[in-house]
Formats: structure tokens, C-alpha cells, sequence
């Protein structure tokens, strides 16, 4: 590839992010197999789960997938094997790799598939600002449920708000499936979760 179309593709790429609003950043740690088959749709820099303004049963599914990838990176520190750990009140935190390592880090990241709203206070109760450095308790916690082969039913819907039951396999298909309420809004024409992470998943 030449240096000049690199250069167009790089504008092209910074003026679909500037377009995408939310300060979404350009990349995330994890990029599933529907977020590939969709992209060819979207405009660059625009990633498809994140950029679904025609809110079905269907279409929920994959930003569900998508908030789920943000959850997890961001609930386990982002991309750091060998955390720098600290005491604080009696209680070991571990700070947060380096690209969700500020506030503003963790913000922007986690509203890509998210609220504001939902993502300050996910940020406000689930982190600990220490130094300047964003940090949670040192410890794993999570479900093993397969949103990928959930089902969702439409509950309620506006232009700008609304509202789907899923029912969420185990992983494996053994157990019981889970049911969870999921509340959306629209945010710059584009859906978001309005609603916690850690309370959804």
C-alpha cells in the first residue's frame, strides 16, 4: 500500500471516529466475528455492534455480545497478565493496564457500548482513582453464561428508549437459562446500554 493511500485511510479513519460521537476510541481489545461481518457495512472507523441504529430482537444480541467484550476487558484490568497491585483500607486493588489506565480511558471505552450515565457510575463504584491511576479490588468475578446464543423479546420501544427480556444460556447448555431486563437509549443515533455493567452481567 502506498504512503498516500495510508495517509487518505487514516483521515478516513480519524473522520469516522470524529462522526461516531461518544469519544469512542479507535480500537478495542476484542474484535468478534459479527463485529467483522458488520463492519463492511459501516462506515471506517465504525465498528457494527456499536453502531446499530435499528434496534430489533435480532440486532440487540451482538451490542449485548459487544458490551459483554467491554465488561469483561475492563472487569479484569484490561491487558495486564502480571498486575501492579497495592494495599488500600486493608483491601488489594490492582491498577488498570495503560489504555484504561485515566478516568477518561476507562470512560470513553466503556461508552462504546454503553451510557454516559451508565458508564460513570459503573466507573464511580466498580474503581478507585488512586494517584491518578484508575485501579479495582484484586479479584475475579464473573458468570458463565453464553450471551451469544441468547434469545431476546422486545418489551417496550421509542424512538429513543427501550427495553428487551433475554434469555441467556450456561455456557455448555447445561443449567438453567437466566433471564435479564436490558434497557437502551440512543445516544448520537446510536443505541447504547443505559444501564450498569456489572448489574447486567
Amino acid at each position: 500500500m502506498s504512503k498516500k493511500k495510508w495517509m487518505v485511510g487514516s483521515l478516513a479513519l480519524a473522520m469516522g471516529l470524529v462522526s461516531a460521537g461518544g469519544g469512542a476510541m479507535a480500537a478495542s481489545p476484542f474484535t468478534g466475528s459479527s463485529a467483522v461481518r458488520t463492519v463492511a457495512a459501516s462506515l471506517p472507523g465504525q465498528e457494527g455492534p456499536a453502531t446499530i441504529n435499528n434496534l430489533t430482537a435480532r440486532s440487540v444480541i451482538p451490542l449485548v455480545v459487544h458490551a459483554k467484550k467491554l465488561y469483561d476487558y475492563s472487569h479484569k484490568g484490561g491487558n495486564t497478565f502480571q498486575p501492579e497491585v497495592f494495599q488500600y483500607k486493608g483491601t488489594e486493588y490492582r491498577y488498570l493496564s495503560s489504555d484504561l489506565g485515566t478516568k477518561q480511558q476507562l470512560m470513553n471505552y466503556i461508552k462504546r457500548g454503553f451510557t454516559h450515565n451508565a458508564a460513570a457510575f459503573y466507573v464511580q463504584t466498580q474503581f478507585l482513582e488512586q494517584n491518578g491511576r484508575m485501579a479495582q479490588v484484586n479479584a475475579d468475578l464473573g458468570n458463565q453464561l453464553d450471551y451469544g446464543k441468547a434469545t431476546a423479546r422486545m418489551l417496550s420501544k421509542t424512538a429513543t428508549a427501550a427495553v428487551f427480556e433475554l434469555s441467556v444460556p450456561q455456557a455448555g447448555g447445561q443449567g438453567d437459562k437466566q433471564l435479564f431486563e436490558v434497557k437502551l437509549k440512543k445516544v448520537n443515533g446510536y443505541w447504547r446500554i443505559d444501564m450498569s455493567p456489572d448489574t447486567l452481567f
